[in-house]
């Protein structure tokens, strides 16, 4: 389910289901490097609905956590905790992150729940077809990770 009021409204009705927590770890830089963090975004993004689609019933997708490029990793790492405890006082076992900035990869122990890391693909450049055989592609994966972290009992 998706952060929209129609997804919403079956989410309230089926929440006891819904154990998991789909959030995107989005970078954001105005210097040289923008253009790759918003093809990482866009990328980032693309995968996050494909998970969605996948998943549904079972996963609530929440909007991106967006920061800084230069955000020090302890403040992050801060963040990340608090959407964490907000998380599981509200009944979600299970967090899944899902970037392709590769700093988080650094602190993945720190992390709580599951983070998948994935290498930033040059989808704006495929044709449509082509970037649908690549999310599947990953979507082959990224299931096991998924699977595994759904037989942790309790996850968080």
């Amino acid at each position: 389910m998706q952060w929209q009021t129609a997804d919403i409204d079956t989410y309230q009705q089926s929440q006891s289901y819904v154990d998991t927590a789909l959030i995107p770890l989005l970078s954001v830089s105005l210097g040289e490097e923008m253009k790759s963090a918003v093809a990482m975004g866009e990328y980032i993004s693309l995968i996050s609905m494909e998970m969605e689609k996948q998943f549904r019933g079972r996963v609530l997708q929440l909007p991106p956590l967006v920061y800084p490029q230069n955000e020090s990793q302890e403040t992050l790492l801060q963040h990340v905790d608090a959407w964490a405890d907000e998380l599981k006082s509200n009944g979600k076992n299970h967090i899944i992150w899902v970037t392709a900035d590769p700093s988080w990869k650094k602190v993945e122990n720190d992390l709580p729940g599951l983070l998948l890391w994935l290498p930033h693909l040059p989808i704006e450049h495929m044709d449509k077809k082509l970037q649908q055989k690549t999310l599947n592609d990953q979507m082959k994966e990224i299931l096991p990770q998924v699977m595994k972290e759904w037989q942790q009992e309790k996850g968080l």
